[in-house]
């Protein structure tokens, strides 16, 4: 009964139970290949890829033409080990050609040719892409691949065959025009994200155009197609909204941010932009731009910890013009904002509330004229760049444990001078954890040999054996168990306002340094997302003055990074200088 219920399990989102079934089925000495199939892949997706690949290679030398298993190794293997996944995937596609007589899924081809294009290897990529739709037919995802790889090798200067080229854009055009309204629509709008992503604005923008044309103009008599075509609006919106700021086009970035409050998310959060809404717009209407003179408006926590707390560093500019603004927030933020806003609650123009007393009704809708989710004000107040980080500091710590932090800190074994905290891993789940993250051995060069520093740990999760390791090779840092930002964040902002500055990866830690508005360094991912400009000559974050960003590069990797942050180390932590932004479309 083991691989049944394994199965069940999995099917039910239960991994833990799953993967004891499918380990007792393979203990009863179960061969069957699906058990193989399914167990790597939830091992890769428990983040353990060393094992899920074992269970393929395993599963192959019983199944070799097994062709589940020869693809989820591929897919695995795409990053770490491309030579292997691509002989991989190749082999599942010859397997395909001999078992089938007229028609081959896409998505083997969708694969081999997404990898190929990856590789670099346009020929071999393009004499496959005419198999494919032969094979294949006029899908929606192959038909993306080939109208992506036709045009890396349109832009290419060494396309030397460009009559293949050429037929293949004509052959790609003519069935894009053949295909249903919703597949023609997604081709349509990836390509516009594609072309976004190059900069090439104007390309971008045509395209989403008609992407969005076809679904808005799309009818139907079921219910399942028009729900479809909305979800694409507002994934692709999405999608085209995040590219959009990180290019620096705040106003119509901003305008398409909203549809992630209905795009669904990866993992535990349900959206994008997740939100509790304690109010439904009958008992309190949304705001939408108009003005807020003589009004009170309720703010209302979403996302992140991380990402409430970069979009309150824009209250203070809606004061200017409401009446009044209240700010509901989770009970990790509570005691630090009614902290950092003390004197403005002391006015009456300010009242930070939790998330518990709108469900008790002490906190009225009848009190508030108007309601937002909080990241849905830049859309109408916030489109020049020059209205970011105009406020800072705002938070304030706990002064007590600020002081007996710092003391301590300063004085534990040899006395030091000045204080530099410290976070290496990135939030989220699986692979952005590993994107945004640096090893712990990277840091190493970083913490030698400073005279008068001492390092603290200021990060969230297991940190304590990695900084017992640091210890052990003479370096000079500090865990401090009292301290769980998970439990106790107010406490963690305290250890942070101990240090002179900090030294950190994108997460968390950039927000409580920055709000404070110490000397900060991102170390920033290549594969950074919408909170940050991508033009490398942007050199600090625009919501953060103090903030400046170490870039990882495509071609050097995190290097370059690591050697402007010894650099900056050595200069004793200074504050940025150079620019928030490098294009006119910042301001509105």
């Amino acid at each position: 009964m083991g691989l049944p219920r394994a199965l069940k399990a999995h099917g039910d989102g239960d991994l833990e139970t799953a993967e004891q079934h499918y380990q007792r089925a393979l203990d009863q000495g179960s061969q069957d290949p699906i058990l193989f199939q399914n167990y790597g892949a939830l091992l890769r997706k428990r983040n353990r890829l060393s094992e899920a690949d074992a269970m393929y290679v395993r599963g192959l030398a019983l199944h070799p033409d097994q062709i589940g298993i020869l693809t989820n190794r591929a897919n695995l293997l795409r990053d770490s080990n491309p030579a292997i996944s691509l002989a991989c995937h190749l082999r599942a596609l010859r397997l395909l050609r001999h078992q089938s007589a007229e028609r081959i899924p896409a998505e083997p081809f969708i694969n081999t040719i997404s990898h190929l294009r990856q590789l670099g290897m346009t020929q071999w990529a393009l004499a496959l892409s005419q198999e494919a739709l032969h094979w294949a037919g006029p899908d929606a995802g192959l038909l993306l691949q080939c109208l992506l790889l036709q045009d890396g090798h349109q832009q290419s200067d060494a396309a030397a065959d460009g009559q293949r080229s050429d037929r293949l854009r004509q052959r790609l055009e003519a069935q894009l025009e053949d295909c249903q309204p919703l597949a023609r629509a997604e081709v349509q709008l990836s390509l516009a994200t594609h072309y976004l992503g190059e900069a090439r604005l104007d390309q971008a923008e045509r395209l989403f155009g008609q992407g969005m044309d076809t679904l808005r103009n799309f009818s139907s008599a079921e219910v399942d197609e028009l729900s479809q075509a909305q979800k694409l609006i507002d994934i692709h919106s999405w999608n085209q909204g995040c590219t959009l700021l990180q290019q620096q086009q705040l106003q119509r970035g901003w305008q398409l941010f909203e549809h992630g409050l209905r795009t669904p998310a990866d993992g535990p959060q349900r959206w994008q932009r997740a939100l509790r809404k304690p109010f439904s717009a009958d008992q309190l209407p949304l705001w939408r731009g108009e003005s807020l003179s003589g009004r009170r408006l309720l703010l209302l926590e979403e996302q992140a910890i991380g990402d409430a707390m970069m979009f309150i560093t824009l209250l203070p500019g809606l004061l200017d013009e409401a009446a009044a603004l209240g700010l509901v927030v989770s009970d990790r933020l509570l005691p630090i904002y009614r902290r950092s806003f003390d004197e403005w609650i002391a006015a009456g123009r300010v009242q930070v509330w939790s998330y518990e007393q709108a469900a008790s009704a002490e906190l009225n809708p009848e009190e508030y004229d108007l309601q937002s989710p909080v990241g849905s004000i830049c859309q109408y107040r916030f489109t020049d760049v020059m209205r970011y980080g105009r406020h800072l500091p705002l938070l304030k710590a706990p002064p007590e444990a600020t002081d007996q932090f710092r003391s301590e800190y300063l004085n534990q074994r040899t006395p030091v001078q000045r204080l530099i905290g410290l976070s290496w891993q990135g939030g989220g789940t699986g692979v952005r954890i590993k994107q945004k993250s640096l090893k712990p051995q990277q840091f190493h060069p970083l913490m030698r040999d400073l005279p008068g520093v001492r390092f603290v740990s200021l990060q969230y999760g297991k940190a304590e054996p990695i900084v017992q390791a640091w210890q052990a090779e003479g370096l000079d840092v500090i865990y401090d168990p009292r301290v769980n930002p998970l439990k106790d964040m107010d406490l963690w902002l305290g250890q942070v306002a101990a240090c002179d500055a900090v030294l950190s990866v994108a997460n968390t830690t950039i927000h409580g340094a920055a709000g404070l508005n110490l000397p900060t360094l991102c170390l920033l991912s290549r594969h950074h997302d919408w909170r940050w400009f991508t033009d490398p000559a942007v050199d600090r974050s625009y919501w953060y003055p103090s903030v400046g960003i170490a870039r990882e590069q495509e071609q050097q990797g995190w290097e370059p990074a690591l050697d402007q942050a010894r650099h900056w180390l050595e200069q004793g932590c200074p504050l940025p200088t150079g620019p928030v932004h490098t294009r006119a479309s910042a301001l509105a």
